[in-house]
């Protein structure tokens, strides 16, 4: 490694996992908008009225989750004309995880992140989103949609490394063509923790819920997920797949491989994998068309 990467790695490295996030948070963080929503939805006495206006004072943010509630992720019958009705059909609290998608992402836009190719790595994570919701779909969980902000968000930490450990991703990204291993495990090699350990700890400062969370912090382990371990699974075999068929790149190369705990958990056969993943390309392009012109 360069001096200069190795003055990174010593900044960063094993338990500075913590000093890291906080460096990122000085560079991105989330608006505003985003927290007045979250305290106006843990308010008792608030009401879908109350959201749609704040949502409303965004004319940006309002349009964008108009283009979304109107698109093949929902597929209702009848066009929504009003961030109101959008609100009741969709629900306070999905509302609340479209807004942090749409703010995370605008949040890292507005920074440098020359190395890597920001359509490519958000192809990857949409595609990851909606390979996720779809498992869901298919292993009959209870709100499905649920998951596809946790597949989204998956690979959040690799921004944060490419943000303030630009000198060691790039070192990293030739190891992992010399060695051909995931970036993942070369990224825990060298620091002691790994890109989603560090996207579960940004959330966790950006005080986003657990269920979101801990599938980031767990994609690569979702059998050590305490509480969500469904929707880990999911984002985890929506991973691999969404990899392995070359659907963008968060930065992965080579071959991912589904923890047989994962697809136990979703009660799910791997065969079945490619049945789902063709069912979702209509729905994958329009989000990622939708995703990509915000």
């Amino acid at each position: 490694m360069t001096t200069s990467t190795g003055a990174e790695v010593g900044c960063y490295r094993g338990d500075k996992l913590e000093q890291l996030i906080e460096h990122v948070d000085r560079l991105v963080s989330l608006p505003d908008v985003y927290y007045r929503l979250e305290a106006l939805i843990e308010r008792p006495d608030s009401s879908l009225q109350d959201i749609a206006r704040l949502l409303a004072s965004e004319p940006d943010l309002c349009a964008r989750l108009l283009r979304l509630a109107n698109s093949a992720f929902y597929s209702f019958p009848s066009r929504i004309e009003s961030i109101g009705q959008a609100v009741q059909i969709i629900g306070m609290r999905q509302i609340r995880e479209l807004v942090l998608a749409t703010s995370i992402a605008n949040a890292f836009r507005r920074v440098p992140l020359g190395m890597i190719d920001m359509r490519s790595f958000w192809a990857h994570s949409v595609a990851t989103g909606v390979m996720a919701k779809c498992l869901g779909q298919k292993a009959h969980r209870r709100q499905p949609e649920r998951y596809y902000v946790a597949g989204l968000l998956h690979d959040i930490g690799r921004l944060a490394f490419f943000l303030k450990l630009p000198g060691l991703m790039s070192e990293l990204l030739l190891q992992r063509e010399r060695v051909e291993e995931p970036l993942f495990r070369l990224e825990q090699a060298a620091l002691g923790y790994n890109h989603a350990d560090a996207g579960g700890a940004l959330l966790r400062r950006w005080r986003v819920p657990e269920s979101i969370h801990e599938p980031v912090c767990l994609h690569h382990e979702p059998r050590l997920a305490m509480e969500y371990g469904e929707v880990a699974s999911a984002v985890h075999l929506a991973d691999v797949w969404v990899n392995r068929a070359l659907q963008g790149s968060g930065g992965e190369r080579f071959e991912l491989y589904p923890e047989p705990e994962a697809l136990e958990t979703l009660g799910m056969e791997e065969a079945l994998l490619p049945q789902v993943w063709e069912r979702a390309q209509a729905e994958i392009a329009e989000m990622t068309r939708q995703f990509l012109q915000q």
